[in-house]
């Protein structure tokens, strides 16, 4: 499976806003959002990163790296989880969403979308 059919599953079967791979720099890799949906997904890649990167600094300082990053807005869950040294996913759920199930996304599909990034930089 491609890493733009993987994305797109995820969102589908989820039930997510959005689902992005994002680089640490920011850019968008591979995007998939709900039909109807507003969101900017650039504009996400790039705010996310910046907050993963955070989350690394804390964990050096701490000891550790940080598996995930789960943050509540009132309209809106994100969560933000290294998939590589170079990449990241991003979900976006509405605020009403589960959020073990969203753990349970980024579990089953983690593995797969790193295998699917790494199929497509050979």
């Amino acid at each position: 499976m491609t890493l733009n059919e993987t994305v797109q599953r995820l969102q589908r079967d989820y039930g997510l806003e959005a689902a992005l791979v994002v680089t640490t720099d920011g850019l968008l890799v591979e995007a998939a959002a709900a039909s109807g949906t507003e969101l900017d997904t650039e504009a996400i890649a790039a705010n996310a990163v910046s907050g993963l990167l955070m989350l690394e600094a804390l964990g050096h300082e701490l000891a550790s790296s940080p598996r995930q990053a789960i943050v509540e807005f009132d309209r809106h869950l994100v969560l933000v989880a290294p998939l590589d040294q170079d990449t990241a996913l991003v979900l976006v759920a509405s605020g009403s969403a589960n959020l073990g199930r969203l753990r349970l996304a980024l579990r089953r599909a983690g593995p797969q979308l790193a295998e699917a990034l790494r199929a497509e930089s050979v």
